[in-house]
């Protein structure tokens, strides 16, 4: 049959239906390679999964971290069970369900012994909900190299300041407000000052803080401090010990007039400008004591119960105390009693009985390690903190801390 209304036939183009049009086949080549590629990795990842699933448990129980269970078929031993490892540009890490009664502590008390077996440097845990933690791992030693002292500077008490960086890479800080005096420790050239200096440098432009203090060295807080809203509340050198003494009397003086005009109903004050939190530096305080007391033993004694009833009593005032010594003996520093009152204690290298006597017992086994460690390396102990190792931030030597003081200290108004 036949129609007026029959179009003639167009010629017919091929269909491409392999390749999706011009250019489709490369398109196509593209995509194949990228999915042998992906199935590559997938495969890769899965093969260093089961390798580090097998090293984790071999490694946990090489440090004891293992449960054995006795069965029908013989001894089970039992591991915090490997989760799903992860591969990222910045790291590598995996998920451990703890085993039961398990805390992440258990695994950070073996940490570098951990990290080590599986070919790392160390690592960090991540709690994450339930028994189930991560744990990242880390290439390089976060203490094996020192790290610049950033340039900020803290405004207010209250704001954290820098300690140092931790052996698992966490950066730990400490805030001047909260309860606690500070006590640091080490032998000449271990990292004690570099500690110092940034502390003081970060703190220099409070508003809400006077750096105050003795220092025998005439350094800590020395000229560098010159025109600045601290320098009078701050007393060096060595030729008048007694002035020394009356310094500390007129810090205690201080802190008695906040004592006795607080507010009703209120047990500590909280530091604003018009009341800063005072912070009394007694850089070498042993060496001081010892002066006193070759030149008067009731000097000493005078000394000593100033600094005692600053320790005791600072905290409700909004006084805190960061003393300095080469070795925490009690009888070096004011007494057992005074050495109790340090919430936040730093040990660089020091010899192991030093160790104990400043962190306890639990510290001693550490202590031959930390004998002979590197400058700069400390060992913290703190509310939340209990003997971790940190490296201390480097500022760039004294000429650059009295830039930074120069530069940043407050100025009187």
């Amino acid at each position: 049959m036949t129609t007026d209304r029959t179009r003639p036939l167009l010629p017919r183009q091929p269909v491409r239906w392999h390749t999706g049009g011009p250019g489709g086949a490369r398109r196509l080549i593209n995509r194949l390679r990228a999915r042998v590629a992906e199935q590559q990795r997938l495969e890769a990842h899965r093969l260093l999964e089961a390798d580090m699933r097998g090293l984790w448990r071999e490694a946990c129980t090489g440090v004891g971290l293992c449960q054995y269970i006795s069965a029908a078929a013989g001894l089970t031993v039992r591991t915090p069970r490997f989760g799903g490892l992860r591969l990222t540009p910045t790291g590598t890490s995996f998920t451990v369900e703890l085993m039961p009664g398990g805390e992440p502590t258990d695994i950070e008390a073996h940490a570098l012994r951990l990290a080590h077996s599986l070919g790392f440097a160390g690592l960090r845990v991540q709690p994450m909900a339930g028994r189930w933690v991560r744990v990242v791992l880390f290439d390089a030693d976060p203490l094996a190299s020192t790290f610049a002292l950033p340039h900020a500077v803290t405004g207010r008490a209250d704001d954290p300041i820098l300690l140092g960086r931790r052996e698992d890479g966490a950066l730990v800080e400490h805030a001047l407000a909260s309860p606690g005096h500070v006590a640091v420790q080490g032998q000449n050239g271990s990292g004690k000052s570099q500690l110092s200096y940034g502390l003081l440098a970060q703190l220099a432009a409070a508003g809400d803080v006077v750096i105050a203090g003795s220092d025998i060295t005439g350094l800590l807080l020395g000229r560098a401090w010159n025109g600045t809203a601290h320098r009078p509340w701050q007393i060096t050198g060595s030729k008048d010990l007694a002035a020394h003494a009356a310094h500390l009397d007129r810090l205690v003086g201080w802190m008695d007039d906040r004592l006795e005009t607080m507010p009703p109903r209120v047990d500590n004050i909280a530091p604003t400008v018009q009341t800063p939190l005072v912070l009394v530096v007694l850089e070498e305080f042993p060496g001081l004591l010892r002066a006193a007391q070759a030149k008067d033993r009731k000097l000493a004694e005078r000394i000593t119960s100033a600094v005692l009833r600053l320790l005791s009593e600072g905290r409700k005032a909004a006084f805190r105390v960061l003393m300095l010594a080469q070795r925490f003996e009690a009888n070096a520093v004011g007494g057992g009693y005074a050495r109790d009152q340090f919430a936040v204690r730093l040990s660089f290298r020091v010899p192991a009985e030093s160790l104990a006597m400043l962190h306890g017992d639990d510290a001693r086994r550490l202590g031959p390690e930390h004998a002979n460690t590197e400058p700069g390396i400390a060992y913290l102990s703190a509310p939340g903190e209990d003997c971790v190792r940190l490296r201390a931030p480097y500022v760039g030597g004294y000429g650059a801390f009295c830039d930074r003081i120069a530069r940043d200290g407050r100025r009187a108004a």
